[in-house]
């Protein structure tokens, strides 16, 4: 049921990006202009026919959100059925991630009686409901809100609430097949062509400090001042094992992401609407990507609070380690967090004898592209050629895995199976 919905999830998700997408362009040119939605009996544009045939949530909005504007037009059964324009709200704080991750519970925790489901698959319903500033009482999106909240409101000021992991029990070959397509796996294996990666190899270098040597005078203070002591946070290591949540699949973390994704595309993009709507998009898509995949979380915490401030996602195979994801809230932007995960990620790829290239993948920018150069990351177009991941499998711990369901097992003996009968297949087959 669950693995269910989370499918019907991230298919709402590609579609929301795709819309947020199309009407950037002209939001960023204007941050105030709002499209004129349809309503009533007048027929709805191409990027609205999707929620008009959705059935009973047709009944229930008469349009969409506006991604382009401030504001979102709905069809409320209070205002005897004229469009109601809803102020937007754009401003993020912790509360308003708390009710939206409480949105996305309903989607991640499985819940055979939850009649809503459907519902609470449609993240434009989710962004009404948390940031619309004048949503009317009776609306379905705020009724909505109140269900999520419900089940939530009692505890969502304790740690343990923050810290609890949801989500699925997913098994090892689940996780390494999902993180398949985020390595660029695609490229390696001839299907299509994907972004530069950004690649160090780390053949000629004996330790760090040797690294270190190449960089130029300025990487060298940034580095002397990236460290645990000096900017007042620990730094733990979590294996993210198959047949168990993952380790990083916590309110807490999802805070991270979402600050992140939000002060990214703002960079980038401006503070508009459009920026804001599309990184809350990104942040939920890849807080349920990463949360599914295999590798290792490299946790960062506020030494005095005891918070996450920022998570590194790495992932081993064969001879290359790849720096997978990686997201911190605004306070870890400050602290020089990222590089201290860059640092250590080749420290501990150069001490492994089997590491010869460290990954830090594709980058949003042309300047995230220059910063990596700087540390000796090069952007290559083949890479492939240069970053080894066919040669051999998955790169875990000892123990990791040792609490692996037995239906992954089952699932690995399956696909084994049937590979044998379609090579036998095909050895039957006539030339």
């Amino acid at each position: 049921m669950a693995r269910a919905l989370l499918t019907t999830a991230l298919a709402t998700l590609a579609l929301v990006a795709v819309d947020i997408s199309a009407f950037r362009a002209s939001s960023l040119r204007d941050s105030a202009q709002a499209f004129h939605l349809w309503g009533g009996t007048s027929k709805p544009s191409g990027n609205n026919r999707r929620l008009a045939n959705s059935g009973s949530l047709r009944e229930e909005l008469a349009g969409r959100t506006c991604w382009g504007g401030f504001s979102t037009c709905l069809r409320a059964s209070d205002v005897g059925g004229e469009p109601v324009q809803v102020t937007i709200n754009t401003t993020l704080c912790d509360e308003k991630i708390k009710n939206l991750y409480c949105w996305i519970k309903r989607v991640l925790v499985e819940d055979p009686d939850d009649v809503y489901a459907n519902y609470f698959n449609n993240i434009e319903l989710a962004i009404m409901a948390v940031f619309g500033d004048n949503l009317p009482s009776d609306s379905l999106p705020q009724k909505l809100m109140e269900i999520a909240l419900s089940k939530e409101r009692r505890n969502m000021n304790s740690t343990e609430w923050e810290e609890g992991l949801v989500g699925d029990e997913i098994s090892r070959t689940e996780r390494e097949r999902s993180s398949l397509g985020a390595m660029g796996a695609g490229q390696w294996t001839g299907q299509w062509m994907t972004r530069p990666h950004s690649l160090l190899d780390i053949r000629n270098f004996t330790s760090v400090d040797d690294w270190i040597k190449t960089l130029p005078r300025g990487c060298k203070r940034t580095l002397k001042k990236a460290t645990a002591d000096q900017q007042n946070f620990i730094v733990i290591s979590k294996p993210i094992r198959g047949g168990d949540r993952a380790p990083h699949s916590s309110y807490q973390h999802f805070r991270c992401v979402v600050y992140h994704e939000v002060r990214l595309l703002s960079n980038m993009y401006g503070q508009s609407p459009g920026s804001f709507f599309n990184a809350l998009a990104e942040a939920i898509s890849r807080y349920i990507g990463t949360t599914r995949q295999a590798g290792n979380i490299v946790e960062y915490r506020d030494n005095d609070s005891g918070k996450v401030i920022g998570f590194a996602h790495e992932i081993g195979k064969a001879r290359t380690f790849r720096g997978q994801w990686f997201y911190c809230d605004d306070s870890a932007a400050t602290r020089y967090v990222w590089f201290h995960s860059v640092k250590d990620l080749v420290a501990r790829s150069i001490a492994d004898e089997r590491i010869d290239t460290v990954d830090l993948g594709p980058s949003g920018s042309d300047a995230f592209t220059e910063l990596k150069q700087k540390y000796g990351f090069v952007s290559v177009v083949d890479w492939p050629r240069f970053a080894d991941y066919q040669s051999g499998g998955f790169i875990y711990s000892d123990d990791q895995n040792e609490r692996e369901s037995a239906g992954d097992e089952f699932a690995r003996l399956i696909k084994i199976l049937t590979e044998r009968q379609t090579s036998e297949g095909n050895e039957k087959r006539p030339s």
